[in-house]
């Protein structure tokens, strides 16, 4: 039998927490040690994996384990690997290290945040590789609901400030901001799993009575049924993608949670809610896919010029990022809407770019935060000449955020926005185009105001730049920036081993449908 790499790779963070959980408070080092040790096992394990996909082809899934689980009704353990999934499993390798690198100065309870934290990240790994519809609900829980505790127990309190036009609309943390920060994420997200679970249990019910995805593909759902149950599945999944109106939750997770728990937060937990928009609702959905198109690529693009008008409205550094994520989720769920390989092959691309772009951005937060205690914009100035490694990652970051060629965020636009102009709905290009210069106003805007200006202020001038710790997540989230953005075909060639398979059966499906 051949190893199961891909339970492997799952298993891993999980094993990890439930060692701390024998462990006594005072071994911080320990604890420390095991988390970085399971993250690292895990990155290599996706890396094996994506080389593999690679070398086997444009075969559609890899490396399948079945174990019935509760035959009566159709469950089991179904785990397998297509393109898309593998470059995921990789993003979650490489964030899940980064954070758990940034996280080794902790000193607030670090077992018990390491547990909460590995098991999210075990359910994420299980999300990208289920191929059980109800394992892979089943996984989507466990990795959104410990970010309650997350953000409820280790997340930063206090008032935020908005101005701007666009304040009227933005949230504000009060005091004991990070309790309703949390409550608001679950409540929100919760109610997504509700349409979500509804809709799987439809789908089940009109398919045979499976949860088998490969088999629920091969079902010719009528049209009518596909456009009742699609919004269920793209507004519960979108929910968690920063789906507009539907996004609020998100700046006040992202402002209120801790720097790892920011990093996975954005880099990784958004990305469940878009995969899930394109592997279940499209997938196999088909039909329902073209009916609902227009509406998906419409809200798509106000989620692009509605996340950067708010971003550029901001002056807390963290809701600047937070708002910023729901723009390029934006692109996301664009991509997805254009039907078209170039504008897939971008949503998985632009998942990736984003998830690392912002868990970089995420990290020099933490970073900036952790020394001068202040997020507000207005106060800082001139920090790149006492954190001259810093002020580069976080301008690589902005580059790669308003999409300058030779970093990964330009290579998952120009797909998404070639898809657009591709499509039944050209126009979807011009919003988006307009969004990604509203983008370079408010990154510029940004990093000229904290790194380049005059400065520092007196109070700021004994800060110290990244050390040892946190320059191993900034050159592991930074290199991959570049090496993606210059050598796209690494990322590319993986993600196209799926999208022509998916994508053909989609136009096949629904040949009757009108877009």
């Amino acid at each position: 039998m051949a190893f199961p790499i891909l339970s492997f790779i799952i298993a891993m963070p999980a094993l990890a927490a439930l060692i701390m959980l024998f462990l006594p408070d005072e071994a911080k080092t320990a604890v420390r040690t095991i988390a970085v040790s399971a993250s690292i096992a895990s990155l290599l394990g996706a890396i094996w994996v994506v080389r593999e996909v690679l070398a086997r082809g444009p075969a559609t899934f890899h490396f399948e384990e079945r174990y019935n689980l509760v035959p009566s009704l159709g469950i089991q353990y179904l785990v397998a690997v297509d393109g898309w999934g593998a470059s995921l499993l990789l993003l979650t390798g490489i964030i899940t290290f980064a954070g758990a690198v940034a996280s080794t100065t902790l000193e607030n309870r670090p077992r018990e945040f390491y547990i909460f934290l590995l098991g999210l990240v075990s359910g994420v790994f299980g999300v990208f590789v289920a191929q059980d519809l109800f394992v892979f609900f089943l996984f989507y829980e466990i990795a959104v609901l410990p970010m309650y505790l997350l953000i409820g127990i280790w997340g930063s309190t206090g008032k935020v400030k908005s101005e701007g036009p666009f304040a009227w609309a933005m949230d504000r943390l009060d005091v004991g901001g990070k309790e309703y920060a949390a409550m608001k994420l679950t409540l929100v997200l919760l109610g997504g799993s509700a349409l979500i679970l509804a809709a799987m249990l439809g789908m089940y019910q009109a398919g045979g009575h499976t949860f088998d995805m490969g088999q629920l593909a091969k079902v010719s759902f009528s049209p009518r049924l596909q456009w009742w149950l699609f919004p269920a599945l793209w507004v519960g999944f979108g929910a968690l993608a920063g789906l507009f109106p539907f996004h609020t939750w998100s700046p006040d997770g992202h402002a209120a949670a801790p720097t790892a728990v920011s990093m996975l937060h954005a880099g990784v937990l958004m990305k469940l809610g878009a995969f899930g928009v394109l592997r279940v609702g499209m997938v196999l959905l088909p039909d329902g896919a073209q009916q609902w198109a227009f509406a998906v690529g419409t809200i798509a693009v106000i989620n692009i010029v509605w996340g950067a008008m708010s971003a550029m409205a901001q002056k807390d550094l963290k809701y600047i990022i937070a708002y910023s994520s729901v723009s390029h989720m934006g692109v996301v769920l664009l991509g997805a809407a254009t039907l078209t390989v170039n504008g897939w092959n971008g949503a998985m691309f632009q998942m990736f770019a984003h998830g690392i772009m912002t868990a970089l951005f995420f990290s020099l937060v933490g970073l900036i935060y952790e020394r001068t205690h202040d997020r507000w914009i207005p106060n800082m100035g001139g920090f790149a000449k006492v954190m001259p490694l810093t002020a580069a990652f976080f301008t690589l970051a902005c580059l790669s955020s308003l999409g300058m060629p030779g970093t990964a965020g330009f290579v998952a636009e120009f797909l998404v926005f070639l898809g657009a102009w591709q499509s039944a709905n050209s126009w979807w290009a011009v919003p988006g185009g307009i969004g990604a210069l509203v983008t370079a106003v408010y990154v510029l805007r940004g990093t000229r105001d904290i790194f380049w200006g005059e400065g520092p202020p007196e109070k700021f001038a004994h800060l110290t730049d990244a050390g040892f710790a946190e320059r191993v997540s900034l050159w592991t989230l930074g290199t991959t920036l570049v090496v993606f953005g210059v050598w796209p075909r690494l990322l590319l060639d993986l993600i196209d081993t799926a999208t022509p398979v998916y994508l053909a059966a989609l136009q096949a499906h629904g040949a009757g449908v009108t877009p």
